[in-house]
């Protein structure tokens, strides 16, 4: 073979090797100021209006800055350094609501939504940044194979510190609603009820489906290089985020939130996992919803779920 030609097949080969690692990172890595060409090309194609929400949030986060919040941290098994936040209620109560975010967000993100709501309730609110997010430490995302083991230590702190009689509710939205639903068969006892907002099914499907709305047809050999980087780089493997098993065996009653517009996280993923859970159970489906914002679509209507929900089951 011409040695020219073999050098631009390796260059060739080469290039495309980094731009693939490099979108990788921008899947499953910390979340960096330069993105891949992928990164920003989806960030191009992505027409949604986001102001309403972020607005929305932002003015969440105006009123979680004028509560007093303490900064604590763990350790978790892999030796990352996870950072949480944890609100006191004025009024002391042994229940104590845990919150976890989405991919690529942080405790200020999805979890900022409905802290106001459980601290005027009368409840303790402890929010985290999850591995590889905000001022947690750690290179790679776990799409709730890390996060759910991490969550579990979380719980365990509290437990530890507050007491055995203390009563928890754990509240997640996207990856953190599949969170939920990893940990669900394996929380202590003082969990007494989950919810689950905008949870998918396994991380390799949630891809698939936003690669074949992208208009990408052949997934396989893509999905299959994907997770074959995650195994060398992060070390686990995507089939594992799968929480089916988990929503099966399920210790506590779940409320599984989906909006019904929900193009990123298809509706359809949270109605499954709402159909085979196998304990006590319930499905809230906001109208006209698309991901992670059923809170601000119907707010009251959530709170009042919400409500119906903890009276049931607390």
């Amino acid at each position: 073979m011409n040695k020219k030609i073999l050098a631009a097949g390796f260059a060739v080969t080469g290039a495309l090797c980094a731009a693939a690692v490099h979108g990788y990172m921008d899947i499953a890595g910390r979340e960096r100021k330069m993105k891949s060409l992928f990164g920003y090309i989806g960030e191009l194609t992505d027409k949604t209006d986001y102001s309403d929400m972020t607005a929305f949030v932002d003015n969440k986060v105006n009123w979680i800055n004028q509560q007093e919040t303490e900064n604590v941290s763990i350790t978790s098994e892999r030796g990352d350094l996870l950072k949480g936040y944890l609100t006191l209620n004025k009024n002391k109560s042994n229940v104590f609501v845990f919150g976890a975010h989405g991919c690529h967000s942080n405790h200020n993100g999805d979890p900022a939504t409905f802290m106001q709501y459980y601290i005027e309730k009368g409840y303790n609110f402890l929010s985290v940044d999850h591995v590889g997010h905000g001022e947690s430490s750690g290179s790679y995302i776990g799409y709730d194979y890390f996060e759910s083991t991490d969550s579990l230590e979380w719980l365990d702190y509290l437990i530890r510190r507050f007491g055995k009689d203390i009563k928890i509710i754990i509240h997640g939205v996207s990856m953190g609603g599949a969170t939920v639903c990893k940990m669900v068969d394996k929380v202590p006892e003082q969990v007494k009820l989950a919810i689950a907002d905008c949870p998918y099914t396994n991380a390799l499907e949630e891809f698939d489906h936003v690669a074949k709305s992208a208009g990408i047809k052949h997934t396989g050999l893509i999905l299959k290089a994907l997770n074959g980087m995650n195994k060398l780089f992060a070390g686990y493997d995507f089939n594992d985020t799968d929480v089916r098993e988990s929503v099966k065996n399920s210790r506590v009653p779940m409320l599984f939130v989906h909006g019904t517009e929900d193009d990123y996280v298809p509706t359809r993923m949270g109605i499954e996992l709402y159909e085979i859970c196998g304990n006590e159970k319930e499905l809230y489906l906001v109208e006209g919803a698309i991901h992670a914002q059923s809170m601000k679509t119907d707010e009251s209507g959530y709170h009042q779920k919400l409500d119906e929900f903890i009276e049931k089951y607390l």
